[in-house]
C-alpha cells in the first residue's frame, strides 16, 4: 500500500503545528487590517452606524485574540510535550 499522500499530509500538519503561534498572529493581524480597511471605506456618519462599527471591531479584536492565543497554546503544548518526552 502506498502511504506517500498520507505521509505528505502528515508532514504538512507537522509544519503547520510547529508554526502555529506565527500563523495565529498573522491571521489575527490580517483580520484586523481587513476590518479597518472596511471601516475606512464606510462613509455613514450617524451614531448608530458608529456604535455598530465599534461593536464589530470589538468582535474582530476578540476573534483575533482567540486565534493568536490558540496558536500560542498549541506551540506551548508542543514544547511541553517535547520537554516531557525527549
Amino acid at each position: 500500500m502506498n502511504y506517500g499522500t498520507l505521509n505528505t499530509l502528515n508532514n504538512i500538519l507537522k509544519n503547520l503545528q510547529s508554526d502555529a503561534a506565527t500563523l495565529g498572529l498573522t491571521i489575527a493581524g490580517l483580520m484586523i487590517i481587513v476590518y479597518v480597511i472596511m471601516v475606512m471605506f464606510t462613509d455613514d456618519t450617524n451614531v448608530t452606524a458608529h456604535n455598530k462599527r465599534w461593536q464589530n471591531l470589538q468582535k474582530v479584536f476578540l476573534c483575533a485574540a482567540l486565534i493568536a492565543a490558540a496558536g500560542a497554546i498549541v506551540t506551548f503544548g508542543q514544547q511541553l510535550g517535547h520537554a516531557i518526552h525527549p
